[in-house]
């Protein structure tokens, strides 16, 4: 038993070494979604008008150089002629909304205005001012007579939700398991893991919120693992023993800390990369 439990470590550490991640765009990248509802099958066509003159690589469109016609529709250079009171910019982008969504998936602007144009009719429908909420924004707007309602935030607290629960229920078979073939109480192994993986969990969400979940996320998640691993390596050390008489060793509890929380992150990034999950 103990030659399995130095091995089990010392194998898995090899397969992370050997694994090799290759980067070609470090992403992801902000984003903001929107679906419009109320457009009834018109062919319509969205853009977001920028407060700043620039985002990412997007520079405001100078009117003077667009053509009439030019893009799907006459759209671009329906675009570039618009001129907002407020003196928002036209970055270019043209997005295709008559199916009711689109994404803005690379460098959205940060604070915008939602502008429909009806190639049928030549009306323009300008939203109002906006500020992204997330690393990634999603918002439903309604079309009605009087022009476009307020830009309502989508936020998936159901997925959340769900995807907290399956994290904690995996993690809670993978300690409370191993607390089994150490033959340690499993009461303070629950107890300690309910309070470090709703702590986790709280960080993780922060920082995808604000981040998004791309290798800034993994590689906080790799820190705070480490923060949970000391944290339940010293809970353990002095709550374990007590429960295995025939094992009282301080240092034994620490080995059950590092193999369950060796286990319980790999099986975490499994989860993440099959349920990813916009916070």
């Amino acid at each position: 038993m103990k030659r399995i439990l130095t091995r089990v470590p010392i194998f898995l550490l090899i397969c992370m070494l050997l694994t090799t991640a290759v980067f070609a765009d470090m992403g992801p990248h902000p984003s903001v979604s929107v679906s419009v509802e109320g457009l009834n099958g018109r062919t319509c066509y969205a853009t977001l008008l920028s407060l700043s003159e620039g985002t990412g690589p997007y520079f405001a469109v100078d009117p003077e150089t667009v053509q009439e016609g030019e893009g799907p529709d006459g759209a671009y250079s329906a675009f570039a002629a618009y001129r907002d009171a407020d003196g928002y910019y036209f970055l270019g982008e043209v997005f295709n909304v008559t199916g009711g969504a689109f994404t803005w998936g690379y460098y959205p602007p940060s604070t915008f205005k939602l502008l429909l144009w009806f190639p049928d009719t030549g009306e323009y429908v300008e939203g109002p001012v906006t500020k992204t909420y997330a690393f990634d924004s999603d918002y439903r707007v309604a079309l009605t007579e009087n022009g476009l309602g307020p830009m309502e935030k989508e936020y998936d607290y159901a997925g959340q939700i769900f995807g907290f629960l399956l994290r904690l229920a995996v993690t809670l078979a993978i300690e409370l398991g191993l607390a089994l073939l150490f033959r340690y109480g499993l009461l303070p192994v629950l107890i300690v893991n309910l309070i470090t993986q709703i702590l986790l969990n709280l960080l993780l969400a922060g920082v995808a919120h604000e981040y998004g979940t791309g290798f800034g996320f993994y590689f906080s998640y790799f820190l705070f693992e480490i923060g949970i691993f000391i944290v339940e390596a010293i809970a353990f050390a002095l709550l374990l023993p007590r429960t295995n008489p025939k094992h009282p060793s301080a240092w034994r509890a620490v080995l059950y800390a590092f193999l369950a929380n060796l286990l319980s992150f790999g099986a975490g990034l499994m989860l993440y990369a099959a349920f990813p999950m916009a916070f």
